[in-house]
């Protein structure tokens, strides 16, 4: 019933929105036309402009053929009856719905249906049912654009050559082809004959359903039926004059089904009705909705696009585990795009782009701070207040005060340093943010300075003998030109050559010696690092990122309040008074006080200075006077400041004599002045023999980048002996690229969720690897094939037994599932093997499992078995039994008797033999005759040829005869050959002979075959068959014609030879009067010769009288007009009016005509009685 129906929809709907969230799913089936009256039209109606007559073909129901349509109002059971509209054809499961239907007008061909739906809906089949004979030619065309554009489904006609000659009426190739079909339009029924049309024909194998060819199949906004011929039964009166002709041609359609339903993609098992579009009733019980209640994060009326914020995968059709993922906006954003670019970029990964990134973010997933801003390191990248601004000098470092987004380090110009780019290299002053260098190059003379020039100023510090605003000029005191000019004043009276100190050369005695080099003044330089430790702790001072580099050597020492430092000074080459340096960085604004005793072998000087907190180094007031070859210990002292605990850190500079490093200088020699050799890549010191600042592994081809990654490191530095960086929590890797183990998703580093059963993870996408205790799976939460337990709750995966465990030659499983509340377990068979445990053979299958290392296989059967017929096949031997398709034998390999073709492709037909040809013994009785089993050939009986044995080979004829085909048996003289019409038998004879075999005379021919045959001469027109006779040759005339050769018509007919028609039959009646008059005018005419002369004299009078009576008959025999064109015309008359339809006797003065025949006739005949 109805009612049970909609219940079962109901279930249906919400199994399948249960089903829905995992899976693909669809909305159920409907018909499109409920509820679309409004959008349903016909481009010809009957009676709309009124009432309007039509007939009823073959109508033997009631008397009454003819019926009256008037559509001006809706069909009404009750009061409008006659109404044909279009939307009657509406199925409405009415008991009386076939007291209503649609019509069209008489005689128009061109008709056509249309549906407009108001979205895109899936169409399955249309069925069409007629009261009408259905429609000689047809087409049905469907539209996806709301009718902008039309494709053909299919034509159909009962002459498809005829009515679409360019359209194909063979069988389609593919699922898309466009053909005609002939099956629905013929004449019969001639009521409640149905078109089916079906979107997609199931013969053909559909392996993706949202392949576009198909998709343009189901998918429609709008379909039109066209009528393009309208089925007649052949006669001639439509379109001719006859009145009403076209009365009973015309279309009538019951019902019009359109099956359907609303399109989702896979997404959605329900639809709502579309707002703000066409259609009459949206409420109507049984109507398909055209918009999708979406699942799987999908949006859109047709679900065809991904919900806001679940960009990260590519949108597609509905299938198997189809929720997409949410963008990774880190909470800085609530929409996102899917990018197909970057989706191929990180190969298939992530494909989401956020929009729209809040609190300062950018980047494809708001992973980044904008320009200017960098990511806190306290804080997580989720934290809206993560970003914080760059600590950079806008006129020193690059892009006005950009820094690192992730460490926040400022890029400085070329020639700035610090941490925030704040001041200018060694060697360069004047930071301005308008020189694209940040810094110009110091201009002191590079002899007679100390160091560089002053940052800010640029100011040169000169040395000791020298002077000026860039130290290029000497002091003119006459012991500094005595030091500087390293000459004795005396010089060669030849040729001036200057007698020169050691290891200086030249005339002059300007330049070192090859190999040597001019030390600066403070070359002595003694590392606070390398000193030895006195009092107190010490802690070494690292080089770190936020510090720029102001030290010597590997770095600085802190120096606590109360402890000293102890420095070996025992290198000195030459004895003379040196001045003491100490180089410091104050950590306290406050003034330090040093105490620095000198120890000379047992000797002790003690001078003290103050280190003050606005200086960089401090100078000893006092030289101390040291020897070439002695042993000194310089003990710096700091302090203890009465109520403080504060720290300073200080080094003393003072230089140490070293050669080139080898491994570290690109050669033996070292720089004329300043002895500073020349450096491999990465390597710095005066020697060579240290690696830069973020570089390690000082050797051979000097010391490599440490290159730390910035998300995973906590500083730029690195070990400078192994290279490893200082890496963040949960991170590993030299350079701190990539999770430990455990973790995955660098740089985030999240842990892997294995359930315990591994450690380790796929680093990109987290999959769980190598897991342990036979579990699988992306989080190993799932038991290996043959395996069963439950990983996620710490169920071990224990062994199927399906009979027997993996691997043991005897498990025909590919998983299996416990029960705990049963406590018992099934298996999930390989195919052909069933049973609890698959210890048995599918029906179909076939083996021994008793046997080491059997298994169950197809049975061999050619797929010409019931793979689940249990008997189909014997299961230890895997013989065929019951072969399917026509076929037999073991394999089920041939054709069974009576059937040809090709069994290994179930194409074994039927043999087709004609009995009448075939051997009788190859036909028995109630079953087929046998054939060739390949080729299908039939035996055939002798005079029989072809496949089928259906037709006499040359010189036979008559197969329906009792034996076969009999031999044709022409007469060899008569005729032109042996070879007869195989069906009647007829040789080909000679012209003057005939006969089946041309032993007898032929056609107007008469005579003795065997002797000669004469010809009868009849003119053929007016003879029968045969014309003449065979023997006396006498023409044999057909009714109406007369004369020796059947040459003329008749008395009776129209003279019009050879058409001869008959007179009107009045003229019989009246033919016979006339011929008795014409006899008794022709016995008259006898008599009077002969008996005038036998009148006496006194009977001239009763011969005049004989006289008078012959002219009299004379003269009527041609009122008669048998031989005047004005009978004729008088004759033609009755012919005329019984060729119009209308019967008239005979005319008036026709009848007089007789009167005064018979009064004279029987006259006549009194006067001759009475002679």
């Amino acid at each position: 019933s109805t009612l049970s129906q909609l219940f079962a929809s109901s279930f249906l709907i919400r199994d399948l929105q249960d089903q829905c969230p995992t899976g693909s799913c669809n909305p159920q089936l409907g018909d499109l036309m409920v509820g679309r009256a409004a959008q349903l039209s016909a481009s010809s109606t009957c009676g709309l402009g009124g009432p309007q007559n039509y007939c009823i073909i073959g109508y033997l129901e009631e008397e009454q053929k003819c019926f009256t349509c008037d559509s001006r109002l809706p069909y009404n059971r009750y009061s409008n009856p006659n109404s044909h509209h279009i939307e009657n054809v509406i199925t409405t499961f009415d008991p009386e719905r076939k007291m209503k239907w649609w019509q069209s007008e008489n005689g128009v061909h061109h008709v056509s249906i249309r549906l407009d739906l108001e979205a895109v809906f899936q169409f399955s089949h249309l069925v069409l049912t007629f009261k009408s004979f259905r429609p000689a030619a047809m087409l049905v065309e469907r539209s996806k654009d709301f009718g902008q554009s039309w494709k053909v489904f299919r034509f159909f006609a009962e002459d498809c050559s005829l009515n679409f000659p360019s359209v194909s009426n063979q069988p389609a190739n593919s699922i898309d082809d466009v053909i005609c079909d002939s099956r629905y339009s013929g004449s019969q029924p001639s009521t409640d004959g149905e078109v089916v049309l079906k979107a997609l024909d199931p013969i053909f194998e559909i392996e993706n359903p949202y392949a576009p060819n198909i998709q343009d199949l189901i998918t429609l906004t709008n379909i039109r039926i066209n009528f393009t011929r309208l089925f007649t039964l052949g006669d001639t009166l439509l379109g001719r004059r006859r009145r009403n002709a076209q009365d009973k041609y015309y279309y009538a359609l019951y019902n019009m089904v359109v099956r359907g339903s609303c399109f989702c993609n896979g997404h959605a098992s329900q639809c709502t009705p579309v707002d703000r579009r066409r259609g009459d009733v949206f409420t109507q019980t049984g109507m398909v909705h055209g918009r999708c209640v979406c699942w799987h994060n999908t949006a859109g009326e047709n679900c065809e696009r991904c919900q806001d914020f679940h960009h990260d995968s590519p949108w597609r059709p509905g299938g198997e585990n189809t929720v997409d993922i949410c963008c990774n906006c880190h909470g800085h954003s609530v929409s996102c795009h899917f990018d197909a670019a970057r989706f191929e970029a990180t190969g298939g990964v992530s494909g989401g782009v956020c929009d729209d990134c809040r609190h300062d973010r950018t980047g494809p997933q708001c992973e980044r701070c904008r320009p200017f801003l960098y990511q806190d390191p306290q804080r997580a990248v989720e934290d809206p207040h993560a970003c914080i601004p760059c600590d950079c000098d806008p006129a020193g470092s690059q892009g006005g005060g950009l820094c690192d987004a992730l460490s926040g380090r400022c890029v400085c110009k070329e020639n700035v340093d610090g941490q925030r780019c704040d001041r200018c290299k060694q060697g360069f002053f004047n930071l301005r943010q308008d020189n694209p260098a940040g810094c110009q190059a110091c201009r002191c003379h590079g002899l007679g300075s100390v160091g560089s020039c002053d940052q800010v100023t640029g100011s040169c510090e000169c040395n000791l003998l020298a002077t000026g605003p860039l130290c290029d000029r000497c002091l003119t005191r006459p012991r500094v030109a005595e030091v500087l000019t390293s000459c004795l004043l005396r010089c060669s009276p030849e040729d001036g050559q200057c007698h020169c100190l050691p290891n200086m050369v030249g005339r002059r005695c300007s330049d070192p010696a090859p190999g040597h080099f001019l030390p600066p003044l403070d070359y002595f330089l003694y590392e606070a690092e390398l000193a030895s430790p006195l009092h107190g702790g010490i802690v070494p001072r690292q080089k770190t990122a936020d510090q720029p580099v102001t030290w010597t050597g590997l770095g600085l020492v802190r120096v606590l309040e109360g402890v000293g430092l102890r420095f070996t000074v025992d290198n000195l080459p030459s004895s003379m008074d040196y001045q003491l340096v100490i180089r410091y960085e104050p950590e306290v604004r406050k003034t330090v006080k040093t105490a620095t005793p000198l120890t000379i072998w047992t000797c002790v000087s003690c001078h003290c200075l103050l280190l003050l907190f606005v200086s960089r180094g401090a100078v000893l007031d006092s030289p101390v006077c040291l020897n070439t070859g002695g042993r000194y210990f310089v003990d710096i002292v700091f302090n203890k400041q009465p109520g403080s605990d504060d720290s300073s850190s200080t080094h003393i500079l003072i230089d140490s004599v070293r050669t080139c490093n080898v491994a570290g200088s690109l050669g033996p020699f070292c720089s004329e002045l300043g002895g500073l050799c020349e450096c491999k890549p990465n390597v710095i010191g005066r020697c060579c023999d240290t690696c830069a600042p973020l570089t390690f592994g000082f050797g051979p081809a000097g010391c490599k980048p440490c290159e730390c990654d910035p998300s995973g490191s906590v500083s730029e530095l690195c070990d400078q002996i192994r290279g490893q960086c200082a890496c963040r929590s949960d991170v590993t890797g030299r350079r701190c690229d990539r999770c430990q183990m455990g973790f995955w998703s660098f740089p985030f580093c999240r842990a892997c969720e294995c359930n315990g059963l591994s450690e380790e993870c796929d680093e990109e996408t987290g999959e769980c690897l190598n897991c342990r205790e036979h579990a699988t799976g992306p989080n190993c939460d799932r038991c290996m094939d043959g395996y069963y337990g439950d990983p996620v709750s710490r169920q071990p995966c224990q062994p199927c037994l399906c009979p027997d465990v993996q691997n043991s030659g005897r498990f025909f499983a590919t998983s299996c599932q416990h029960n705990p509340q049963s406590l018992s377990m099934a298996c999930n068979c390989r195919e052909g093997h069933t049973g609890l445990r698959c210890d048995r053979c599918s029906p179909g299958f076939y083996g021994n499992l008793a046997l080491p290392g059997a298994s169950c296989e197809e049975c061999p059967c050619n797929n010409n078995i019931e793979l689940g017929d249990r008997n189909a096949c014997d299961g230890l031997t895997g013989e065929c039994l019951r072969c399917l398709h026509n076929t037999f034998g073991p394999r089920c390999q041939d054709c069974k008797p009576g059937y040809y073709g090709n069994a290994l492709d179930q194409d074994c037909k039927e043999c087709s033999c004609d009995r009448r040809g075939t051997e009788v013994t190859q036909c028995p009785l109630g079953s087929p005759c046998f054939c060739d089993s390949r080729t299908g050939q039939c035996p055939c009986r002798t005079g029989v040829e072809g496949v089928l044995c259906d037709e006499c080979e040359d010189g036979y004829w008559n197969l329906g005869g009792v034996s076969g085909c009999q031999p044709c048996s022409c007469d060899p003289v008569n005729s032109f050959s042996n070879i007869c019409n195989k069906v009647t038998g007829q040789c080909p004879c000679r012209s003057e002979f005939g006969g089946r075999q041309c032993d007898e005379c032929g056609e107007n021919h008469f005579g003795n075959p065997d002797l000669q045959c004469i010809s009868c001469d009849c003119n053929m027109e007016g003879t029968e068959r045969p014309s003449c006779d065979p023997e006396t040759g006498e023409c044999i005339c057909r009714i109406g014609v007369t004369g020796i050769f059947c040459d003329e018509c008749a008395p009776g007919y129209d003279s019009t030879f050879p058409a001869c028609r008959q007179c009107h039959p009045c003229t019989a009646l009246w033919t016979e009067d006339v011929t008795d008059v014409q006899r008794a005018a022709l016995m008259m005419r006898t008599f009077i010769p002969h008996h005038s002369d036998n009148l006496w004299p006194g009977n001239s009078r009763r011969r005049q009288g004989m006289l008078e009576m012959h002219s009299k008959l004379d003269s009527l025999s041609n009122l008669t007009g048998l031989s005047l064109p004005k009978s004729i015309a008088v004759q033609r008359v009755p012919v005329q009016v019984f060729f119009f339809d209308e019967l008239l006797c005979v005319a008036f003065s026709f009848s007089q005509t007789s009167d005064r025949i018979f009064r004279i006739k029987g006259g006549m005949y009194a006067g001759i009685n009475k002679s």
